[in-house]
């Protein structure tokens, strides 16, 4: 499942490029702007995992495939890598993609390598969670095993809290797999890396800034992150060696970690780029199309990293539910000379939806200083400037996205 421009960037470095999709997961629109560049395009049903299976194989044996690669979804991710390893046609092992895209193997072979130990225990279905969390003990987090994107993540701090948790993941129509573990409380991380021929290079370490619990959806990211040295070090270590225990070779991981009292923990990993416009930052901060690199190294051409000289900033509008009257100040931030994207998906007359995970934010805005601390006040400057009006009270992005301080 390329994403478009992964289509064109690794056409830019002389690959031909068939995508295989499922029209139920973006637009016609989108879907079709991906079959006027794909050199093949093929559509099938990624619910059937034989069905995938068989397709993929078919069409890359019709075409004398020399390299089967996933970098979309975490779903089907495993599924095309064993159609890949089967072909020898594959950049990683099926084993090491399953490290990353099943948040339960992730946590067994951390405890295997004695690295970022956390208490957890798993429950394959929801009747199974109350237990478990009565065994690790509250608060406790409660995870989706199968679903991506921090969809259906919830804390659960009291007894009372199971029927928020229910309601959540009947939301969901999730009945399970489920990772119940125990609350880590720092400042989050994440760690965007490339890799190959198992060497790992870090490109740079991403800032989290999270909503209120139970749900933490993420309301911002600043890159690079500004740490001490020594923190610095330590989150990179751990990165890298648990991407080596996962015996990962080739590609992007974005890995989140929890900086707790006791160190770093790793929170979970995936086998793609960063979600949530990181790509962007990455580029604004340090010139480095990220996207672009990861062809140009399956090309045998792999670009340098370089360091950042500038700090960018994504915040996420999260307005609260109710009718949209008014939106005053969207031009002015617009023309801002700092703002390098700006996304609004709220109109009058819009009925404003909760927001409950990455996928029901309003929408979002980038922008870019010379520090750290130039580009957060230009952020602040912009939430501060754009204003919906719902149900007739005036509400700032600023209030409505509200960040709570994290303890370090």
């Amino acid at each position: 499942m390329p994403y478009r421009q992964f289509v064109r960037k690794a056409q830019a470095q002389g690959f031909w490029v068939g995508a295989l999709w499922d029209p139920r997961l973006e637009s016609p629109h989108y879907l079709d702007d991906v079959r006027a560049h794909a050199d093949l395009y093929v559509e099938t049903d990624f619910r059937d995992p034989q069905l995938l299976r068989r397709t993929l194989r078919a069409v890359a044996e019709e075409h004398r495939a020399t390299v089967i690669y996933h970098i979309g979804r975490e779903e089907t991710m495993v599924t095309a890598h064993e159609v890949a390893e089967e072909l020898h046609a594959g950049l990683n092992t099926a084993c090491a993609i399953r490290f990353l895209a099943d948040k339960h193997a992730m946590r067994d072979l951390l405890a295997a390598h004695a690295l970022s130990p956390v208490s957890f225990e798993a429950a394959p279905t929801r009747q199974e969670v109350p237990g478990a969390v009565g065994r690790i003990g509250l608060p406790a987090v409660v995870k989706p095993s199968a679903l991506a994107g921090s969809r259906g993540v919830f804390l659960w701090r009291e007894p009372q809290d199971e029927a928020a948790w229910r309601a959540l993941v009947d939301a969901y129509d999730y009945d399970g797999p489920f990772l119940v573990e125990e609350y880590l409380q720092g400042p989050e991380y994440s760690v965007e890396t490339l890799s190959r021929n198992g060497d790992h290079h870090v490109v740079g370490i991403t800032e989290k800034l999270l909503g209120p619990p139970p749900l933490f959806v993420e309301v911002g990211h600043v890159h690079p992150a500004p740490l001490d040295p020594e923190r610095r070090q330590a989150i990179e270590e751990l990165t890298t060696r648990f991407l080596t225990a996962c015996g990962y070779r080739f590609g992007p991981a974005h890995t989140e970690i929890i900086f707790t009292a006791r160190g770093p923990r790793i929170v979970e990993s995936q086998a793609r780029l960063g979600g949530d416009r990181i790509p962007r930052l990455v580029e604004l901060a340090c010139g480095l199309d990220i996207e672009q690199a990861i062809f140009a190294s399956l090309a045998g051409r792999p670009a340098p990293i370089p360091q950042a000289t500038a700090t960018a900033i994504v915040r996420f509008f999260t307005f609260p539910p109710g009718r949209v009257g008014e939106i005053r100040g969207l031009e002015t931030v617009a023309g801002l000379a700092y703002v390098d994207e700006l996304s609004l998906r709220l109109n009058p007359g819009d009925t404003v939806a909760q927001v409950r995970d990455s996928k029901s934010r309003h929408g979002h805005v980038i922008v870019h200083g010379a520090t750290a601390e130039q580009a957060r006040a230009r952020a602040a400057r912009v939430l501060a400037a754009l204003e919906v009006v719902i149900d007739g009270t005036p509400v700032t992005a600023d209030a409505a996205t509200d960040v709570p301080a994290t303890p370090l």
